[in-house]
Parts: structure tokens; C-alpha cells; sequence
């Protein structure tokens, strides 16, 4: 208790959406390992998830996975977002990883709102987003090795998700009617990144690969920090390797038949991803 009081105290100086860095990504892509390390100095107010509504209550009414088409500038749910990004929220939950005292800029982090951010470009265009792409057999791994259920009704109750992507509706039905466990998470996957893949404006939005910053953080890092107007951390390596707060060490690790994670990408293609996920790779 008394840690999350003392996370929450803190004199926010402005709430100009100029000022927030979003982090979005699917769950286990590794959004909380990039949102710290941007943050590696603290002198970010990070505000964690947001967008939950059962933790939120500045978020009720915003559904996981939300789509709002872009051009809706007066939808209703406009207001509560603007709210969320400009961090006009503070609770226990958004403030938990909080360590900044003085606050003149916020990275949220969050894994609920890959669908929002084509409306957040075009209507927040201040908003300095990193939306984060990994392999989708390895999110789909690693949500096994946690055991979390795909929850795919979450997305597939959502009528405007489904028309917007109205050409792969009988794909949909199809995995979510007879799909495996796999499949089903892989569908998952793809009804939360295929509008942020094919609709976002790569030129005001940083994409990043999880797997490029893995393996090529030294060239990657300093590319992502540029792009947010900061100085790049002066020891890349000792800041892209600090675990995260939201790493699980005794994970255990999931095989997966061979067979399976072909099929799983058989799924991605016909979903047409192919190409849009390896612009991002």
C-alpha cells in the first residue's frame, strides 16, 4: 500500500499530448521492456496500461483491441482517450512502475489499444507513437507458457473490427468456429495487428521489430530515440539488457509441433501479413 501511494505522488506540469510517448504493442511483445528502456533515465512519469477498464475507471466503456475509424474525430470515446494520453488519470495501476517526481513528459505503455492507433495518429498527431511488432508464433508462445487463455471473443464481439476487416471474415469464423489452440491465438494476433499494420503512417509513427532490436539494439536504439527527439542512452547495451518489470524468469518454455507453427503461419499469410509484417522486420 505504501508503495503504491508513494508511486502516485508526483506534480504532473502539463498534460500537452506533445509530451506523451505511447508504447502499444500485443501482450507479451516486450512493450514494458521498451517503454523502460526509453525511460532509462527516468525522466518519464510512466503510466502502465491505462486503457484497462476493470482497473480504470477513466477507461470504462473503451473495449481491448477498441477500432474507431480514423476520421471519426467526434466519436464518443474520444474524450476518455485524450484523457488517457495526456495522463489525466492517476491510480495505484497506471502509476505502479512510477518513479518520476516532477513530471514534464510520460511514456504510456499499453496492450490494449493497437487497434486505436490509427485514430490516435490522425487525431492526437502529437502523440509520439512506438507501436512494437514481434513474431506472432512467439507472442502465441509465450501466452501458452503463461497459460492465458486467447480471450478471442473480446475481439470478435467488436462489429466494427469485423467489417473493417470484412474480407477475411469467413478466415475468422473459420479459426474461431475449428481452430487450435495455436490458431486461435495466432487469430488473436492478427485481429490486433492487422489495422495498425496496414493503416498506420509509418512516417509519424516509429514501427519497431522486436526481433531487430534483439539482435541489432547498437543500430536499433539509437534509430528509436532519434526518432523521439532524445539523446540516445550512452551505454546501449548495459540499458537494453536490464530485465523488465513484467519478465517471468521461471517461465517454462513451449514446444510447438512443426507442423502446428506452419499451419500458424499459413494462417498470417492468408490473413495477408506476410508483407507488412516483414516491412517491419
Amino acid at each position: 500500500m505504501l508503495r503504491k501511494l508513494a508511486s502516485s505522488c508526483y506534480l504532473e506540469l502539463n498534460h500537452d499530448a506533445g509530451h506523451t510517448v505511447l508504447v502499444a504493442s500485443s501482450a507479451r511483445s516486450g512493450s514494458t521492456w521498451v517503454a523502460e528502456t526509453i525511460n532509462h533515465g527516468n525522466d518519464f512519469r510512466m503510466i502502465f496500461e491505462p486503457f484497462r477498464a476493470d482497473r480504470v475507471p477513466e477507461a470504462a466503456g473503451i473495449r481491448y483491441g477498441e477500432y474507431i475509424d480514423p476520421d471519426l474525430a467526434e466519436h464518443p470515446l474520444g474524450p476518455a482517450i485524450r484523457t488517457l494520453l495526456t495522463g489525466r488519470v492517476r491510480n495505484g495501476w497506471c502509476d505502479m512502475h512510477n518513479r518520476k517526481r516532477l513530471v514534464t513528459q510520460r511514456i504510456v505503455k499499453e496492450i490494449r489499444a493497437t487497434n486505436l492507433l490509427p485514430w490516435i495518429q490522425r487525431q492526437l498527431p502529437e502523440v509520439k507513437i512506438v507501436y512494437l511488432v514481434r513474431d506472432p508464433v512467439d507472442v502465441s508462445r509465450s501466452r501458452l507458457a503463461l497459460a492465458w487463455p486467447d480471450t478471442l471473443s473480446r475481439l470478435l464481439d467488436q462489429e466494427p473490427l469485423l467489417e473493417r476487416l470484412a474480407e477475411r471474415r469467413p478466415l475468422i469464423t473459420a479459426v474461431a468456429a475449428d481452430g487450435g489452440e495455436l490458431d486461435r491465438l495466432v487469430l488473436r494476433w492478427c485481429l490486433e495487428n492487422a489495422v495498425p499494420l496496414t493503416m498506420l503512417d509509418r512516417n509519424h509513427a516509429y514501427v519497431l521489430s522486436y526481433e531487430r532490436l534483439r539482435s541489432e539494439p547498437e543500430t536499433e536504439l539509437p534509430r528509436l530515440f532519434r526518432f523521439l527527439g532524445l539523446p540516445p542512452p550512452r551505454d546501449v547495451l548495459a540499458t537494453i539488457t536490464r530485465p523488465s518489470r513484467a519478465s517471468w524468469p521461471h517461465r517454462v518454455e513451449v514446444d510447438l509441433d512443426v507442423r502446428l507453427v506452419r499451419r500458424a503461419r499459413e494462417l498470417v499469410t492468408a490473413f495477408g501479413l506476410d508483407e507488412p509484417l516483414a516491412a517491419s522486420s
